[in-house]
């Protein structure tokens, strides 16, 4: 089952790095978790009905019994995501010698063997009388089905996709992925070397997946291309200086792992043959094999001067990104709405409190994370439902990586160890509005979110771990507006307006001008003449935007439409107390992460 969660797993384990988009290679999964007991949430999943017994039936044990098939195959299939997601392999049922300890496959092949996975669990779900299952596992069967159905409507666009984008791609993420790689004893050792050892083989799949690209006429724009090359060649020619030789040299002098001295001289010795020998000169291939292929780069235009398939493509990533099957057009139209009336919004905001303004300026932490979070939690306490006391441990993220490193992210941990949550500190970034960040990290954001499905009872594991990346953006963007009107300290109305601007000018304009150049093919004149209602016509916006539009056409939306669709059904119910608030994310969140299709059903709520 490992095409379904190919695009869910690695993007779910590192949830904020460079602003809380973490690109996935194809094959690997989303961000691992961590976890809390069942009977730390005070709440039922809805505060409005009271609960009722329901009485396992067989089709709940069928359900379930493909519910651990399906996590088993996601988690086990490359290192990396085995690594982050599991501590106790016995506890899933897991047979370590089915385990991909590389990672994973980029071939077509590999591909055609994961829908052919997708149909075999359509075909066991088919079995499942579905009206026989409890509410819970209803949920996670009606997700899952909507889950496939977006996968194998993808089946006909392999080449489409795009490991190298500009911002997060492969060639960045692999080695700051490998930095970030937990090593807590021996056999960890031996399972980073064997992942690092692997790179190359990845890598030159990558370059065959490229050349093979490019012969469909595909290939990446020329602008694309040289931010690409200029990544790979400044990594390969970092040689001995390359930070992955110093990262793991000091790993293993600051820990013996009940290592002898020559035990740990051999592993460092290793590691330094493997990057120099090996892993840079595999960039230098990839980089040559990019030139190469320079001729037949795609000419800078969005996917409607590139033929109908592109522009299909570029609609199913629109829904796939968003979490919801709505219709293309209507997505662009609700899109235009959303910006003018943020605008809006936020202009209403400035002329209710003029004096506002005059605290834009002043930053938003106390200048310390540790008591933002305190303070985070403070606000939450009585909108949000109740989670146990958590245990966080911040580290720093290293200087070498710290420059493609966003100020801030949440590392999701295993499914099995509720204890760990680490969160991740960029020292070098700049960062005065803290306490919106880690309102989108902790409270009550992604990690806050992220321990209250760990403890919902009957939550499947497969709907955890496949938690549509719009859904849980969506969740942390609105949840730093949230905390903006809740911030008393800092003024609720700069706050406000603050965060209206940032996800105004961050996120969804950037969304909304994406679908101008991709389905209407709007020029830059037309970009600047759509941005002189909010004072924002010049250059170098439209310059970033249409190529944003351009070489990472669906870039921001997992953010924006998440975020729209979360306002959608919290504007629809309308809650105004402080008890309607909590039944609202009571019952919001005791659905578990869902497609938002379910969601607006749920709240009978037609968008």
């Amino acid at each position: 089952m490992k095409k379904l969660i190919s695009i869910l797993l690695v993007c779910a384990m590192l949830i904020g790095v460079a602003a809380c988009v973490c690109s996935p290679r194809p094959g690997a999964s989303d961000t691992p978790e961590p976890s809390a007991s069942a009977d730390t949430i005070t709440q039922t999943p809805n505060a409005t009905e009271e609960p009722t017994q329901h009485i396992k039936t067989q089709a709940d044990f069928d359900f379930e019994a493909i519910d651990l098939e399906i996590f088993i195959s996601a988690v086990t299939s490359d290192g990396l995501s085995y690594h982050q997601y599991v501590i106790d392999p016995e506890s899933f049922g897991i047979d370590e010698a089915d385990v991909e300890r590389g990672w994973g496959e980029l071939t077509r092949e590999a591909d055609r063997v994961g829908y052919a996975e997708n149909r075999e669990i359509l075909a066991k779900l088919s079995s499942i009388d579905r009206e026989q299952l409890s509410d819970m596992n209803m949920l996670a069967y009606d997700n899952l089905l909507k889950c496939i159905e977006l996968s194998n409507i993808s089946e006909d666009y392999y080449y489409y996709g795009e490991p190298l984008t500009t911002l997060n791609g492969e060639h960045t993420m692999i080695p700051l992925m490998m930095v970030l790689y937990e090593i807590n004893d021996a056999e960890d050792v031996e399972n980073y070397l064997y992942l690092l050892e692997d790179t190359p083989r990845y890598i030159g799949q990558i370059a065959q997946f490229e050349i093979e690209k490019a012969a469909e006429g595909l290939f990446m724009t020329e602008n694309a291309l040289g931010q690409v090359l200029a990544s790979c060649r400044d990594f390969a020619a970092e040689g001995e200086k390359c930070f992955l030789i110093d990262h793991f040299e000091s790993v293993m002098s600051e820990n013996d792992f009940g290592l002898s001295d020559a035990e740990i001289e051999a592993y460092i010795v290793r590691n330094k043959s493997c990057v120099i020998n090996e892993l840079l000169p595999a960039y230098d291939e990839l980089a040559d094999t990019l030139e190469s292929l320079r001729g037949k780069c795609s000419d800078f235009v969005g996917a409607s001067e590139r033929g109908e398939k592109t522009v299909e493509y570029y609609k199913l990533g629109m829904q796939t990104r968003g979490a919801c099957m709505l219709d293309s057009d209507k997505i662009a139209g609700m899109l235009e709405t959303i910006c003018s009336d943020t605008f809006t919004r936020m202009y209403q905001e400035i002329i209710s409190d003029m004096s506002a303004i005059n605290d834009y300026e002043k930053a938003v932490t106390s200048g310390n994370v540790e008591e933002d979070v305190d303070y985070l939690l403070k606000l939450i306490a009585d909108i949000y439902p109740s989670v146990s006391e958590q245990q966080i441990s911040y580290v720093t993220v290293p200087d070498a990586v710290a420059e493609d490193f966003s100020p801030a992210a949440y590392l999701i941990s295993a499914f099995d160890d509720p204890s760990r949550n680490i969160v991740l500190l960029n020292s070098t970034s700049q960062d005065d509005n803290m306490l919106f960040t880690m309102a989108h990290e902790c409270f009550p954001g992604h990690l806050y979110q992220t321990q209250y499905f760990r403890a919902l009872d009957g939550l499947s594991l497969t709907q955890q771990a496949t938690a549509p990346i719009g859904y849980t953006e969506g969740w942390a963007v609105f949840s730093e507006l949230m905390i903006a009107g809740e911030a008393e300290e800092y003024g609720t109305s700069i706050c406000t307006i603050k965060q209206l601007e940032s996800i105004l000018c961050n996120i969804l304009i950037p969304a909304y001008v994406s679908t101008m150049v991709n389905l209407r093919g709007s020029t830059k004149a037309e970009i600047r003449e759509y941005l002189v209602q909010f004072g924002l016509d010049v250059d170098d916006y439209v310059d970033v935007l249409y190529e944003y539009a351009v070489d990472m056409p669906l870039y921001f939306f997992d953010y924006a439409l998440g975020y729209m669709y979360t306002t959608i059904i919290y504007d629809s119910v309308g809650p105004k107390t402080v008890e309607e608030k909590n039944a609202f994310f009571t019952e919001y969140l005791g659905y578990g992460p869902c497609q938002f299709d379910i969601l607006f059903d749920k709240f009978d709520i037609e968008p």
